[in-house]
Formats: structure tokens, sequence, C-alpha cells
């Protein structure tokens, strides 16, 4: 039986709870104590084992990477995942991937780009079923008209993130220039 084990990380925007297998990181979570239990339930089906709390070199290499991304030092993870979803939900998840670092981009932008114009809710909805949130970076998806719509963190901690990636964005560019 393939072991789920998590742990609680604190962070400068909140406490986030993650999860890995052996794969890879398979949840990242600071929504609300529903939203937590029932990823916790889907992926202790997806993966036929309950999660337990536990280290794992995995959950280290993540608590490290959360803590240079939220120090302004990583501006890409490159943490393993293991992501259970379906083909359009991973195609949607790998796509919030390729978003850069300090930049946004919106749901029908999104659509368009994965081959399904006026797919806005579709992506809409694969983009809130992430359960990585932060690494698989589904805070950069925004309306249209730039305006924040619907985190599964809040609205507020998806401002914060925004706002920490567009401080740190160019923050290296001339670190050494004298």
């Amino acid at each position: 039986m393939p072991a789920l084990i998590a742990r609680t990380f604190d962070t400068p925007l909140c406490p986030m709870r993650g999860a890995t297998t052996d794969r890879g990181v398979c949840l990242l979570e600071m929504g609300s104590p529903e939203r937590k239990q029932r990823e916790q339930t889907e992926l202790e089906a997806a993966f036929g084992t309950p999660m337990i709390d536990g280290g794992h070199p995995l959950l280290d290499q993540l608590e490290s990477e959360l803590n240079a991304y939220f120090a302004g030092d990583l501006t890409e993870f490159t943490v393993p995942l293991d992501t259970p979803g379906s083909e359009w939900q991973l195609k949607v998840w790998d796509a919030l991937c390729k978003i850069p670092f300090g930049e946004t981009t919106s749901y029908g932008q999104l659509a368009a780009k994965l081959g399904n114009p006026g797919g806005a809710r579709a992506v809409g909805l694969a983009n809130g079923q992430n359960r990585v949130s932060v690494v698989v970076p589904c805070h950069r998806v925004i309306a249209s008209d730039g305006t924040l719509h619907g985190y599964g963190g809040g609205l507020d901690r998806k401002r914060w993130l925004l706002d920490h990636e567009s401080l740190h964005a160019g923050a290296g560019l001339f670190a050494n220039a004298k």
C-alpha cells in the first residue's frame, strides 16, 4: 500500500497543509477546514490509503522550496508532483505551471491556449480543483477584466500571492550590478 504522508508548514501567508506520496507532492492547501477535509478524502480514495502525519524527504524539499519562495528567492518549484486528476485537469494544471512567476493570464486566455476557446469556465473549474496551491500557481489566473475571482484559499490570499510575486519578479536581475 502506498504511503500518503502529511505535514503542516508555517508560512508568512498562513499555515499550509502538505502531503506527498513516494512519487511526489499531492497536496498543499491553505483553504477552509472543510476544503482541507474534502481534499484529504479525495486523495485517500485516489491512492487507496489513509493520510497520516509524518516526515518524508519530499515534504522536506517542499518546505525548503516554500521558504525560498516566500523569501523571494525561488520563482519556480522543482519538487516532483503526484496529482491525480482527469485528462483535462492535468492539462490545465500543467499549463498553470508554465505561467511565469510575477505574471497573470485570464481564464479565457488559458482556455484558448489549451485549444478550448470559450472554455473559461472549464478552466476555472479545473483551476479550483488544483490541490497543490502555490506550487501549481492557480493564483496567477484572473478574470479577463483584471479582477480576482474564485480562489480556494480566499481572495485576500490570492491578492497577497500576486503582490508578493510582483514585488520579487525582477528582484534578482541587477543584484550583482555595481
